[in-house]
């Protein structure tokens, strides 16, 4: 299944990735591969022919881990068997059948360890297997188309024109069909590898020559399922040969293999014909349009092509079959109806007391994820994931010159240490005269804790021309603090003062201790 070494081959291009990555749209799941890894915990249970739906609860708990982190999956199941792949069908259920026959043989001997490995490989998941699968899904709002032939090419399909921006599985063959971005190996947690298609260039074994083209023929040359590869040639061999040739003729340069290689390879003419069916069951293969409701090739028909000769790229049985089987109402081996799901229906959600509380429940809220494909109205979602909302930043201004107003800048100031002007609460004929500190001896020094009548007498006959009028720690003269002071008389009679704002602590002490008439006294004397 797949390219045999081709995820090791190009790891440079894959980098580790959560699905929450894509939350808000749409990825197309491969769901066999869910149904596979589903059946092998109850791998006995089928071989026996035992009723069993773990492998529906198993595909359930991927559906609902998607859809809490807000993902719309897109569940694709296989069809009918492609001709091209007739000879590898056979191949594989017959091993199967082996497996099954020595399982049943390994149980009756007791050996029930062994017997249980033989009945894992023997695992084959049928029709109704995925039909179960199917109606559990619908039940739970859960598109599901079944592809008229291999749900890699409708995978591809869906991814490359933008109904789902990411497909997951664990088929290598997906990048060969051209999809754009695959999710490998994912976990219950949402945790896998993702592989870009632009990333493809980091692949140093592949160079910065290879286009999608390339790729497809490298793929074919080192082996497939339409096409096994010649002795010795593998995806090495395949990759050297494309990047010596120059011709754009792949045929005329697989026909010089031999020369191109400097090995002893005889190229026949079978191969060249088996190259030319895979190319063309790649690029030509039948899927459905959801959109259109039509069968459809995965890329259109060139003009020298005529359609009909593409049989074994699959067999067109009509839109209207095609539909049919797109929604899981047609069995696809005897084409007999098996279900009657109308999705022009309106859907009915089931009520929440018949499901179980899960996060199925905190998904129903997003009606992003309840828009069906089948809808008329659906329009494909963006091609480019949703990057995690980040805050808007200004742009840079390094660099740049800008003229800034200073009037208009109104800059912080720090507190002057000075003693700030009083408004509107000055005495009448009021002024200062001169600093405190420089009346009469007036000398302020610096001493200890003051006393408690916060005076002190001490003369001398140098002036300070310091004003420390406001310093902590320094004490003042009462002849000091009044010598700071001048009044003018600027009406005939002074009326007495109202006590305002305190002019000093020591003047305030002395005035609180006084009369009125002896403030007055007091202020004429002065």
């Amino acid at each position: 299944m797949g390219i045999q070494g081709l995820l090791q081959f190009i790891k440079d291009a894959s980098e580790p990735i959560s699905v929450k990555k894509y939350r808000g749209q749409t990825v197309a799941v491969d769901t066999y591969c869910w149904l596979h890894k589903g059946a092998f915990s109850c791998a006995e249970k089928l071989a026996k022919g035992e009723p069993t739906d773990q492998y529906v609860s198993y595909c359930m708990k991927f559906v609902d881990m998607l859809r809490s982190f807000g993902v719309k999956p897109i569940l694709v199941f296989d069809g009918r068997n492609l001709p091209s792949k007739k000879e590898v069908e056979k191949s594989r259920r017959e091993r199967r059948q082996a497996n099954l026959q020595k399982g049943k043989q390994l149980l009756r001997e007791g050996k029930i360890s062994e017997a249980r490995e033989c009945f894992t490989r023997s695992v084959n998941i049928t029709p109704s297997m995925a039909h179960d699968v199917i109606k559990t899904a619908r039940m739970r709002g859960v598109d599901c188309v079944v592809a008229p032939y291999e749900a890699d090419a409708q995978l591809a399909f869906l991814n490359k024109s933008g109904i789902a921006q990411a497909v997951i599985t664990e088929d290598s063959d997906l990048l060969a069909f051209g999809c754009k971005k695959v999710i490998l190996k994912m976990d219950k947690q949402g945790n896998g590898l993702e592989i870009d298609q632009c990333h493809l260039g980091r692949c140093k074994s592949l160079g910065n020559i290879f286009t999608e083209e390339k790729f497809r023929y490298m793929c074919i040359l080192s082996g497939c399922d339409y096409l096994p590869s010649l002795y010795g040639i593998g995806l090495g061999k395949a990759c050297k040969l494309l990047r010596m040739a120059n011709n754009p003729d792949i045929l005329k340069v697989i026909k010089k293999i031999g020369q191109y290689l400097k090995m002893d390879i005889t190229v026949p003419d079978e191969y060249i014909e088996g190259f030319t069916k895979a190319n063309n069951t790649f690029l030509y293969q039948l899927v459905f349009d959801p959109l259109k409701r039509k069968v459809v090739p995965l890329n259109p028909y060139p003009d020298h092509i005529d359609p009909a000769s593409l049989s074994y790229a699959g067999t067109n049985v009509g839109d209207e079959k095609g539909l049919e089987m797109a929604l899981g109402n047609m069995d696809i081996n005897t084409m007999q109806r098996i279900d009657d799901f109308n999705p022009d229906a309106p859907y009915t959600q089931p009520s929440k007391a018949a499901r179980s509380s899960s996060w199925n429940d905190r998904c129903d809220k997003n009606s992003q994820l309840q828009i069906s494909i089948w809808c008329k109205n659906y329009e494909p979602g963006s091609t480019q994931p949703k990057s995690p909302t980040t805050p808007k930043r200004p742009p840079p201004t390094r660099g740049k010159e800008k003229i800034i107003s200073v009037q208009s800048l109104k800059m912080p100031q720090r507190e002057s240490q000075v003693k700030r002007p009083r408004e509107g609460k000055q005495v009448s004929g009021l002024s200062r005269k001169q600093p405190c500190g420089q009346g009469k001896g007036g000398k302020i020094e610096t001493s200890a804790p003051a006393r408690p009548s916060g005076l002190r007498k001490k003369a001398s006959g140098k002036k300070s021309t310091v004003n420390n009028e406001n310093s902590p720690g320094l004490q003042a003269t009462i002849s000091g603090l009044w010598g700071a002071f001048s009044f003018k008389k600027d009406n005939p009679k002074l009326s007495a003062c109202k006590k305002g704002e305190p002019m000093s602590p020591v003047r305030e002490n002395v005035m609180t201790e006084l009369t009125e008439a002896e403030q007055e006294i007091l202020i004429i004397a002065e």
